[in-house]
């Protein structure tokens, strides 16, 4: 053993001189396999200390505990950011997932007739809406769900897809994608809901209009609200409807009411677990219009007779009282069912509404401009009386035509033919049997006749209305357009003749008038010399019918015409039922008055059919218009029905 350790300690000097110059590395940057530890199982007594393990530099823990610090600083950062700036946000967006707030549609308005007979009613309905975030999250489950929610309620996938990726959840929280369910698919729907979890069928509200096609110009109809109206009404729910054409626009903020809202408060899979109220719903008010329900039903079935008698489908009607101008009835023909609108018309079907020739939505009434023919007459008589430019015993002969000669080429000679020769005749029997050479002469001159001219033309027929806006409480009106020389320099590029005079004069030319305009001169002709404006609701009322809002006739102006010279007019109306063109009329129950017209129209095959009146002629209640678009003589069609509707409203 002795020797054992000699022989070591001998051997020492020699191994350190063979390995001097070398030293032991303390770090390593390849691995050191366990082999190599274990090679030598004796190991030097002068390595017994030494360790061959790889110790990490201080530098990598600063490094590693650096890290751990900013990471940890901004997760802590980011912590305190949401839950201090962004804590409304989130708040919202969890609330959004456990409490829902649905609207509470208030039930808009009822309209009545002037004698409270409901023209517009509220029926139930159920609507049918999808919640987007109650849909599966994987993207293939979802397109499968929806795909059968879609054939489930029948409708386009595609346009459901489009509905969804559409959704705002800054704005909305479920989407309509059904209103006005149909009663006998409501059970069978509620079978399947189980199934649908992100479906939710609810009680609705919808409008119910009971005449259709008799008064949808006048009522109009509600439909969904767009991005404009959304932006006009930011206190509107996006699922809710707005008036859009006839008395639902124009009196939207009457009718709507004011929406309420329900908190909802659902589990993780959208499942309701209870209710809170929040505010109830508020109905809107209702309207009680001018119009004489039994009077529009009536004018409705004459005038649909006599166009079917013609094989024609467009005309218009109106009538009003002569003492405010309440309008009484008003029917543009061809008319449209505004229950399609509520029933959530199709895109095509819409389409081949707006596109049809015959123009349906179309309200002639107060938009259609057109030229009169001679029931401009009246007025046009009475600005040359206030003008002296006739009397009541002036005289014209007509031949059958005015023959004007060109007074720098003689040898052009122009005519203005009437439609017969009518002799002697003075403003009576000149608007009776509606002479056009008469009203040339007053009109334009002609001999010893200065006539009004075109200046005074339009300074009258502008005092009687036309050219402007009556300010009709309806959307759409037109003014029309009373021309004069500027205007024709300016748009033709032309002087102004005689015989565009004569043309104005007649009602024809450039001189375009509404049904609407001629209504409302008339009247002021038959109530002594006030222009009103015509209006078609009475008064504002609550649930129980109690007043709200009464509106009062409005008085656009009087006293522009002297009360004899009307007085002269309307006995030239009268003579026109006693002995002239509207003759039809002289054995009615009361006396009446008015005038006829036929008017050219450009490319129309046949003229248009007027007939304007008022009876009793004494103490008049009712002003009547009657046109028929391409229907020929005023006398021979418009007139007809004109005496059917006045033997109605005097028989009750």
């Amino acid at each position: 053993m002795a020797e054992v350790d000699i022989l070591g300690m001998d051997y020492l000097p020699q191994f350190k001189q063979k390995f001097k110059g070398f030293k032991i590395r303390k770090s390593f940057k390849e691995n050191i396999d366990p082999e190599e530890i274990l090679l030598d199982a004796e190991k030097p007594v002068d390595l017994q200390d030494q360790k061959l393990e790889t110790p990490l530099r201080a530098k990598v823990f600063i490094i590693f505990f650096g890290i751990i610090i900013v990471g940890l600083s901004i997760l802590l950062f980011r912590a305190g950011y949401l839950q201090v700036f962004k804590n409304e946000v989130y708040l919202k967006l969890a609330n959004r997932n456990s409490l829902r707030v649905y609207p509470i549609l208030a039930p808009r308005g009822l309209i009545y007739d002037k004698n409270y007979k409901t023209l517009v009613n509220n029926l139930p309905s159920y609507n049918v809406f999808l919640t987007p975030q109650d849909l599966p999250k994987s993207k293939i489950e979802r397109e499968e769900m929806i795909e059968k929610i879609s054939l489930l309620l029948g409708l386009d996938i595609k346009e459901v897809e489009m509905k969804v990726s559409d959704f705002d959840f800054e704005k909305e929280q479920r989407i309509l994608l059904v209103d006005g369910l149909p009663t006998e698919k409501i059970l069978s729907l509620e079978a399947c809901l189980k199934d649908f979890p992100a479906l939710s069928l609810e009680n609705g509200i919808q409008r119910q209009y009971l005449y259709g096609e008799i008064l949808s110009h006048i009522l109009g109809y509600t439909g969904k609200l767009s991005e404009k109206n959304l932006k006009t009404y930011p206190d509107y729910f996006p699922v809710g409807r707005i008036g859009q054409e006839g008395l639902e626009l124009q009196y939207e903020k009457f009718l709507k009411g004011q929406d309420g809202q329900r908190e909802v408060e659902v589990n993780s899979r959208g499942q309701q677990i209870k209710e809170k109220w929040i505010r109830e719903s508020i109905s809107g008010k209702s309207i009680v219009t001018t119009i004489d329900l039994d009077l529009q039903k009536k004018i409705y079935e004459e005038m649909k007779k006599m166009l079917s008698s013609l094989n024609l489908t467009s005309g218009v009607a109106v009538a009003l009282n002569p003492k405010n101008s309440q309008v009484m009835a008003l029917l543009s023909l061809p008319s449209y069912d505004d229950n399609l609108f509520e029933k959530n018309i199709s895109a095509a079907d819409f389409e081949k509404l707006r596109e049809n020739p015959d123009r349906p939505l179309f309200n002639r009434v107060i938009s259609g401009q057109y030229p009169p023919g001679s029931v401009i007459k009246p007025m046009i008589g009475a600005a040359a009386l206030e003008e002296n430019i006739v009397k009541p015993t002036t005289t014209v002969f007509d031949p059958g035509q005015i023959t004007i000669v060109n007074p720098y080429n003689p040898s052009v000679v122009y005519n203005f033919p009437d439609w017969k020769a009518h002799g002697i005749v003075n403003i009576y029997s000149a608007i009776a049997q509606s002479c056009d050479v008469y009203f040339y002469t007053i009109g334009g001159g002609y001999g010893s006749i200065e006539g009004l001219g075109i200046d005074r033309i339009k300074k009258y027929l502008n005092l009687f209305g036309f050219g402007s806006l009556l300010e009709i409480d309806l959307p759409g009106e037109k003014a029309g357009l009373t021309p004069d020389g500027a205007w024709k320099q300016e748009v033709k590029n032309e002087s102004w003749y005689i015989g565009d005079s004569y043309h104005i004069s007649i009602g024809q030319g450039d001189l375009l008038v509404t049904p609407l305009q001629i209504a409302t001169a008339i009247a002021s002709v038959a109530n002594g010399g006030k222009l009103y404006a015509p209006y078609l609701v009475d008064k504002i009322v609550d649930s129980d019918k109690n007043n709200i809002n009464v509106f009062e006739p409005h008085l656009i102006r009087d006293d522009f015409i002297k009360t004899e010279n009307l007085t002269v007019v309307r006995q030239g109306m009268r003579q026109a039922v006693t002995e002239g063109s509207a003759r039809l009329l002289a054995d009615l129950s009361v006396k009446a008055a008015g005038k006829t017209g036929t008017a050219q129209i450009s490319g129309q095959k046949n003229t248009n059919a007027w007939f304007v009146g008022f009876a009793p002629y004494d103490d008049p209640q009712i002003v009547l218009l009657i046109m028929l678009e391409n229907a020929g003589e005023g006398s021979s069609f418009a007139v007809p029905v004109a005496k059917e509707v006045f033997k109605y409203y005097f028989s009750r």
